[in-house]
This record gives structure tokens, sequence and C-alpha cells, in this order.
């Protein structure tokens, strides 16, 4: 997972999908040459949709692995992973959700905002590290600063980042493995009128950015 999200550079989110619209991102997406998706499983049929969302994916057999957001409690984590999820992505570090994971051989990724808690999340067995909301405790200069004392830290922020040229540069710049994007990828307005034509256009200019900015960088 960790060289899947390495040569992506990035993992887009949504959430907030009706099955119809799920099953248009999840096409164009993979036509689009993605490889990883997380579906934030913040609505109260989320677990519904992300069912649907597997089933489509091996009806189609489509290239896609799917990661699962928002989990905040290890009766959560069980039940997507049991559904089907590829990865388990969360806003902040617990230990029963960890364990389960490492167990099951589902990929982790917790969220945190300090160094200790990154420590502490990699100590637990994650490997990348949420840094949530980057835009919020300190943006790329607060990569550059930890990571100068840990240069093996491996970070994904999300919260303020962009399609932005200068924006996500300067995350690559600073050493994110890749980077977390999701409102500012598909915006409500776009998802309420979205189309597979429009899905695969947005898939199509996210991964050529994010391949210039990273390239630049390298």
């Amino acid at each position: 997972m960790y060289r899947i999200l390495k040569k992506q550079g990035v993992l887009p989110l949504v959430t907030q999908i009706n099955i119809q619209t799920a099953e248009i991102i999840l096409q164009s997406a993979a036509d689009a040459g993605i490889k990883i998706i997380e579906f934030a499983a913040r609505a109260e049929d989320a677990q519904e949709v992300f069912k649907q969302m597997i089933a489509f994916r091996k009806a189609k057999n489509l290239d896609l692995k799917l990661a699962v957001g928002s989990v905040l409690n290890i009766k959560d984590a069980q039940v997507y992973h049991q559904l089907g999820a590829d990865c388990i992505v969360c806003p902040h570090i617990d230990l029963e959700i960890g364990n389960y994971c490492i167990k099951n051989n589902i990929y982790w990724i917790p969220g945190a905002a300090t160094l200790n808690e990154i420590l502490n999340a990699n100590a637990l067995g994650a490997e990348i590290v949420k840094l949530f909301p980057a835009d919020k405790i300190g943006g790329p200069g607060y990569v550059k600063a930890i990571t100068a004392p840990f240069p093996n830290l491996k970070l994904m922020p999300t919260g303020g980042v962009t399609l932005e040229e200068n924006n996500l540069k300067s995350w690559f710049k600073a050493g994110v493995v890749c980077v977390g994007i999701g409102s500012n990828l598909f915006s409500k307005e776009l998802l309420a009128q979205l189309n597979y034509e429009k899905s695969f256009e947005a898939f199509q200019d996210l991964i050529e950015v994010v391949k210039k900015t990273k390239n630049e960088d390298a």
C-alpha cells in the first residue's frame, strides 16, 4: 500500500455520496489510472454505500484499492474491514483500531498533529501517518521542521491541500510521501451534477498536476 500511495502521490477523498455518484467516481478513477481512493464514512448510509461500492468494483473488475476514512472506533473498523476495505484511515490514534488492523493485515493510516503523536503512531505499527489538520498546525513549514530530526517520517498532510501547483509543490518539497485531498477535488457543487466525463477529467487533472509537482522536487 505504501508503494501505491508514494507512486500516486495523492489520496483522493470523497464523502457523502449516493451509490450512483460513487459508481461514476469508481469507474472514472480506475479509467484515469488512480489506484486508490478514500471514502470517508460520515453519512448515515455510509456502510450501505460502501457495500455497493465494493460490489461494483468486483462486478467491473476494477484495479482500485478502497480506503475508508473517518473511522472513529473499533466497531466501525471491523465492519468496514468485513465489507472489504483495503485500508482504514482515522483522524486520530486509536490503539484498538491499530491493533485490529495490524492483526488482520489491513493497512492503517491514523491521524496525528504533534511530533510525539506521529512517533507514537509509528510505534503502534503505522507506516504512513495522516497529518491533520495540516494547514492549521503549521503547513509545509511544520513538516520541514519535524522531519529535520526525523527524516524517515512518512507523512500524508490532509486539510488545506489544493490543486494549485505552488501549494502541492510546497508539500512535496517539505518531504511528504503523499497528500490527501477532498473538497478541493470534488466540491459539493460538482458532486451534485457529476457525470463520468467531469469525474474522469478531474482525476486526469489531479494525476497530471501531482506528477508535475512531484517531479519538480524529485
